[in-house]
């Protein structure tokens, strides 16, 4: 997976870590998918991002627990939780809360919607567990990071997650693997999220290598901080699981959205 350019660049972090980007990544992931109030998604997003419709006034939020084998470093498959010297960041966990949003007017029918539009995910929340991935996040894309106790702890059997906010907002989320298998994603899918840094909407891209299955959520259960539920308009009970135990990603430098 090369960039585009076929070049590198390096960025120096306020903690004194030296990364290159595009930035190679290893991880394991146990997420799920759930309904939310689309009117109470729109209020959580950029003016102009719109939330996916899944239904007439039903979107969709992403909730998912990653486990980082490896940030940075070396490209090799090693699960070595030693630190590069001069590219790499101690592997770390993290949860995300993510709105799939696509860019343009906010249509209300869902199929509508996604004509001739861009589909991403605009991250909203991402507590992760060490000081040098919050500035990572922060200072490159301007994802919403902060330190919080979290745990992710993938096994034979699925990845259960926990976090606990300094905040107080909680979640328990325990993923199994899939005994229906949707569909696979494979090699060279990409992936964009945005975010908003200095004021402006940056859309960035990641390539992904690896299986990421795509499941009924027979076994995966889900609980939420009511204040959480609340302020994300969503229920507790999974549509769709997401799992993968040896994901490859390359993270791209984000770039400005114009406007649509």
């Amino acid at each position: 997976m090369d960039s585009p350019t076929g070049g590198r660049s390096r960025v120096t972090l306020s903690t004194g870590h030296e990364i290159s980007l595009p930035l190679d990544l290893s991880f394991a992931i146990g997420g799920a998918v759930v309904p939310a109030r689309r009117r109470r998604l729109e209020t959580l997003l950029p003016a102009d991002l719109s939330a996916v419709a899944i239904a007439p006034g039903v979107g969709c939020v992403v909730l998912a627990g990653i486990h980082y084998h490896r940030v940075g470093g070396s490209s090799d498959d090693t699960d070595s939780r030693a630190v590069d010297a001069d590219t790499g960041l101690e592997p770390y966990d993290e949860f995300a809360v993510i709105i799939p949003a696509v860019r343009g007017g906010r249509t209300t029918l869902p199929v509508t919607q996604l004509v001739g539009t861009e589909l991403g995910g605009y991250v909203h929340w991402l507590p992760v567990t060490t000081e040098p991935s919050v500035a990572l996040g922060r200072e490159i894309w301007g994802y919403p990071k902060e330190r919080a106790a979290i745990s992710v702890t993938p096994g034979p059997h699925g990845t259960h997650t926990a976090v606990d906010g300094s905040d107080g907002r909680w979640v328990r989320l325990e993923v199994s693997r899939p005994r229906t298998r949707i569909t696979t994603m494979r090699r060279d899918w990409s992936l964009w999220s945005y975010t908003t840094l200095h004021g402006q909407l940056i859309r960035t891209r990641a390539r992904l290598r690896g299986e990421l299955s795509v499941g009924l959520p027979r076994d995966t259960t889900l609980e939420l901080d009511p204040e959480l539920q609340a302020e994300l308009g969503c229920w507790n009970r999974p549509l769709v699981q997401l799992s993968g135990s040896r994901v490859r990603a390359r993270l791209f430098d984000g770039e400005p959205c114009a406007v649509p």
